[in-house]
């Protein structure tokens, strides 16, 4: 495989362990929060516990990724076998 092809495999792979590691994030407080409090509390804040619950999930799962990814680095070299996605801009001068 080229480095093109490895680099749009990689997003795809990071994409979906992305989303994967956010909904387990969410079920892993929502879950409980459905069995134990959900009953007790109204309407609209179980709405609003959900939003936060989701929102939660999203910003847990950066650090978590973030760390995934430097773990990768230390084991592959990325300059070899991925291509850039944003290239430098060359500076021209006048």
């Amino acid at each position: 495989m080229n480095k093109k092809l490895n680099t749009a495999v990689f997003l795809l792979v990071a994409t979906v362990v992305n989303v994967a590691l956010i909904m387990v994030l969410a079920l892993v407080v929502f879950i409980p929060y459905i069995l134990f409090v959900a009953g007790f509390a109204p309407g609209p804040v179980n709405l609003i516990v959900l939003v936060g619950i989701f929102l939660g999930s999203i910003a847990g799962s950066f650090p978590i990724y973030r760390k995934l990814i430097e773990l990768l680095q230390k084991r592959i070299d990325f300059d070899k076998y991925f291509d850039p996605i944003v290239r430098p801009r060359s500076r021209r001068r006048n």
